[in-house]
């Protein structure tokens, strides 16, 4: 009788540490304070939300809850990151949509699995109401591919599917409905800046890192690539310094994809910058919305966050102005233009400082925070000559702002 009664405890054991360990997450839930904000993650955190008769029947309630939970589950963090060991350590790819690729140097690449688009007739529907709607500036559309296009050869060969296939047929089904979005004759004048993959290829061919390694967005080298590949659509004569000015500002960068896995045996990237040291006589950059300026595109107080992309531009805001009084306004033309708008995504972050010494006036768009019509703000500055969208392929599925760029 004995020996059966500690045969059952013995089986019982991992329910009794089951609910021992439950009950400790319960005790830390409700007695830790609420978090607001997730540094790893650089995003806001939900808040236990209120219920209503109508939210709990139609169930809004109970994901809202969910989500609550989720985000304020104790160790949030600590739990992630063993749950991607573990996944790991049974020979997983590919975990929380994060694709683990290898350099040829053996270094790892996270990158983000592509998902099929959803959003395509949003894009070309804006982008089209701002061209009829714009009455004298040239107007230029730039759509950057992924990292999973790019990178394909690095990429566990058991993960490849028809995505990049799909990426191809969403940047040509793009392409056509901005040059006809009405199914009709083409517009003219309007200019789609082909060639951008071939210059990424380019540039990762020569042995440069196109993409960061823990992040969606492109390297201030793959920015450079774009640059490239958009001087001849912008009438832009080359600028034969940029890529001698780069400058390493930090070797420790670890991004948003890397937030996902949190995953250290992953290397941290570098981040590199482009200065030019007339800038401190010349240039004032104006942040619109909350009224700061400063005389460099770049706020470094964010190397000792974890969020250092943001430093590119100070992060995100709805409209930034920035003057460059030594600008060169040599064109290939031969015709002057000192002003451009530009509607973007946080891709242009990288690529704008690339630009400055050649734009007198540079006015940043960001369509998620700007309230007003942009179409309406180009026709009341008749000095801006040039509009540039620029959108990476897999961050405009996701942007909210995509039905405001007009």
């Amino acid at each position: 009788m004995k020996k059966n009664n500690v045969s059952n405890f013995i089986k019982d054991i991992p329910v009794f540490m089951s609910i021992a360990v439950l009950f400790v997450f319960a005790v830390l839930f409700l007695e830790l304070p609420l978090r607001e904000f997730s540094e790893n993650e650089n995003r806001v955190l939900a808040v236990c939300p209120e219920p209503s008769l109508e939210s709990v029947i139609d169930g809004s309630f109970r994901d809202s809850f969910e989500t609550f939970v989720s985000d304020q589950f104790p160790m949030r963090d600590e739990l992630l990151a063993f749950s991607v060991l573990s996944s790991r350590t049974l020979g997983k790819l590919k975990i929380n949509d994060v694709i683990y690729a290898k350099e040829e140097n053996g270094q790892i690449r996270l990158i983000d699995d592509y998902k099929e688009p959803i959003n395509e007739e949003k894009f070309i529907d804006a982008v089209g109401r701002l061209y009829d709607g714009v009455v004298s500036a040239d107007v230029t559309v730039m759509i950057v591919p992924t990292a999973y296009q790019i990178y394909e050869d690095e990429m566990p060969s058991v993960l490849l599917s028809q995505d990049r296939a799909i990426q191809q047929d969403t940047y040509e089904y793009l392409i056509e409905g901005i040059t006809a979005p009405d199914g009709s004759e083409k517009l003219n004048g309007i200019n789609i800046v082909e060639g951008i993959t071939d210059s990424l290829e380019e540039g990762k061919k020569d042995g440069f890192n196109i993409y960061y390694r823990t992040d969606h967005h492109w390297t201030m080298y793959g920015a450079y690539r774009g640059y490239l590949a958009l001087a001849p659509y912008l009438n832009i004569p080359v600028n034969s310094v940029l890529e001698d000015r780069m400058t390493t500002v930090t070797e420790n960068f670890y991004g948003t994809t890397w937030s996902r896995v949190i995953d250290y045996s992953v290397e941290p990237d570098t981040i590199e910058i482009y200065e030019n040291p007339d800038w401190d006589n010349s240039l004032v950059v104006s942040y619109e919305d909350t009224k700061e300026t400063s005389a460099s595109p770049y706020n470094m107080e964010y190397l000792d966050k974890k969020d250092k992309y943001s430093l590119f531009l100070n992060n995100q805001h709805s409209l930034v102005r920035i003057e460059n009084s030594n600008a060169d306004l040599t064109r290939t033309d031969g015709n002057k233009r000192n002003s451009i708008v530009i509607i973007k995504d946080s891709y242009a972050n990288s690529l704008i400082p690339l630009l400055i010494d050649q734009y007198e006036t540079i006015w940043v768009f960001d369509p998620r925070y700007y309230r007003g019509s942009i179409t309406e703000f180009i026709n009341e500055h008749p000095e801006v000559e040039d509009v540039l969208i620029l959108y990476n392929l897999a961050t405009m599925d996701n942007d909210r702002g995509l039905g405001a760029i007009y």
